[in-house]
């Protein structure tokens, strides 16, 4: 691997993790407030319950191969 993939590769997993510390907070907060997250989903915009925003999220990641 090259310089320049290897810091494509550390930049996409610093991107990826802030973008999932942010998706937690909205779930955190979505939780504390008893509020909805609204999500485009099929096409459409979508509100869903905090707990099955979570869920999805939990199942989608254990899905992934990690490195």
């Amino acid at each position: 691997m090259n310089d320049n993939s290897e810091n494509d590769t550390v930049m996409v997993e610093k991107v990826d993790g802030a973008i999932r510390q942010a998706a937690e907070k909205v779930l955190e907060r979505a939780k504390q407030t008893h509020t909805l997250v609204v999500i485009w989903e099929d096409d459409q915009i979508k509100e869903v319950p905090p707990e099955e925003m979570e869920i999805r999220l939990n199942a989608r990641l254990s899905l992934k191969p990690r490195a």
